[in-house]
């Protein structure tokens, strides 16, 4: 599937400049996405073929019945004046940390990379009708894998998601890369839940690849948050191992999450 759409493009896109990528790569201390850039330096920004992310939470705009999604209208050019403008949107909702829009769905939904040690950034949204924010994938990478045209298509596209037996089958594996999308598709599943969230806190304590970590750190809040019995049970022994990690994660914002789900 192509990326941009050319038949919807209502303007010309100023290219964009390597300064303002450098200064923004600064602001944000890390660096952009290396396919987001290959991206825009295509195409400065504007309509995408997809036209739906698909995501794993309860949201605003679907339910399961028609595949939960969350709508893709834009991705948004990239210039160091429209990060701090963006900026400012993100801080008026209530959004911290090194972070930085690049793209929105229907005026309501605004797709931000989120900067921690990891050596590339999340993926998050941020849904200002009801000022919640969701995590969406462990990278750029990943995220562009749940970018779909056909909203129906992506959701008959779910019988193809590995069945457990398949998921242990890869996690024996040696393959990192492999591994992290497997883990994902446990999460999907909703299956021996607390088996999973045994074998992230596990891989968290075990590993010392700051990409890897941070994204095995992030699933694991994400299975917390959508087990609340687990999240009680598993609370103090979470909080340990992210403080123990302190150094290469985000412990102030990975045990916040945890605060945030217990007081809903």
């Amino acid at each position: 599937m192509a990326f941009w759409d050319e038949d919807l493009q209502e303007e010309t896109m100023i290219p964009v400049k390597e300064t303002d990528i450098k200064r923004i790569e600064q602001a944000v201390n890390g660096r952009l996405p290396a396919r987001y850039l290959e991206q825009i330096r295509e195409q400065n920004g504007g309509s995408t073929e997809a036209m739906a992310v698909m995501v794993e939470f309860e949201n605003t705009w679907s339910d399961e019945e028609s595949g939960l999604h969350l709508p893709l209208r834009s991705m948004t050019s990239l210039s160091f004046e429209r990060y701090l403008d963006e900026l400012s949107v993100l801080r008026e909702w209530g959004v911290e940390g090194n972070v930085m829009m690049f793209a929105e769905g229907e005026g309501s939904y605004f797709w931000y990379f989120h900067y921690t040690e990891a050596a590339e950034p999340t993926v998050w949204c941020l849904d200002i009708s009801d000022e919640t924010t969701h995590f969406v994938a462990a990278t750029y990478d990943e995220w562009l894998t749940k970018l779909s045209n056909d909203v129906s298509e992506a959701v008959e596209s779910d019988v193809v998601f590995l069945t457990l037996p398949e998921i242990k089958d890869i996690l024996r594996g040696e393959d990192e890369n492999e591994k992290l999308l497997a883990y994902s598709h446990w999460m999907i599943l909703d299956e021996e839940q607390e088996e999973l969230i045994e074998a992230f806190m596990t891989l968290i304590e075990r590993n010392d690849q700051p990409d890897f970590l941070d994204s095995y750190a992030y699933y694991l809040m994400e299975v917390l948050t959508n087990n609340p019995e687990l999240l009680e049970q598993k609370r103090a022994d979470v909080t340990a191992l992210i403080l123990s990690k302190d150094d290469a994660l985000d412990a102030e914002d990975l045990l916040s999450w945890m605060d945030e789900e217990e007081e809903l």
